[in-house]
């Protein structure tokens, strides 16, 4: 009996030292939604510091950009064309969204596309088994993208590109704390 109670208490101390390991302490619960609307305010700031009018809001867009930043989070890859060919246009045709825009002697047809990936935290510091996360807040991931987007040149023009009245942006946190930040222009 004396063993088999050792035996209990041993274990559940080797598992309690095994959570305890691995647990994220402190790790951050990022609202999604809040998350798509800062981002949002933080491009249109920076669209009228050049005079520009601002984007508005499109859900059919951010619908799009949603789908795609979860796909990447779940399929674990980063780029503007998804492991099955599609680009940001034919994802959008797909989803029932088209952007036309009119310019009297041409028309220009497609959707424009902005990508970051960042992650919860901003740092991991390891003393033998124990991690210690130094968890990002939500304003720190919006700054740190939309930063990072008007120090690239490609990224910015899309978000200064006078021509686009609408954008959608999306989310989408993977089981490894990446945050996929979606941006889709029209």
């Amino acid at each position: 009996m004396r063993f088999l109670m050792r035996f209990a208490v041993v274990a559940t101390l080797c598992a309690s030292l095994s959570a305890t390991a691995t647990q994220k302490t402190g790790k951050p619960e990022i609202q999604i939604p809040a998350l798509e609307r800062r981002i949002h305010e933080l491009i249109n700031n920076e669209r009228r510091s050049q005079k520009l009018s601002p984007l508005q809001f499109d859900t059919k867009l951010s619908n799009v950009a949603r789908a795609h930043s979860a796909d990447m989070a779940r399929r674990n890859f980063f780029n503007h064309v998804n492991p099955d060919g599609r680009n940001p246009t034919e994802r959008g045709e797909r989803a029932g969204y088209t952007c036309r825009k009119d310019f009297g002697s041409y028309f220009a047809e497609g959707l424009a596309e902005n990508l970051y990936q960042g992650n919860l935290y901003s740092s991991i510091r390891t003393r033998g088994n124990q991690k210690t996360y130094a968890w990002n807040t939500l304003e720190d991931i919006a700054k740190q993208g939309v930063s990072g987007w008007m120090k690239s040149t490609g990224h910015r023009k899309n978000i200064l590109e006078r021509n686009y009245d609408r954008t959608g942006i999306g989310v989408a946190v993977s089981r490894d704390d990446k945050v996929y930040v979606t941006q889709v222009f029209c």
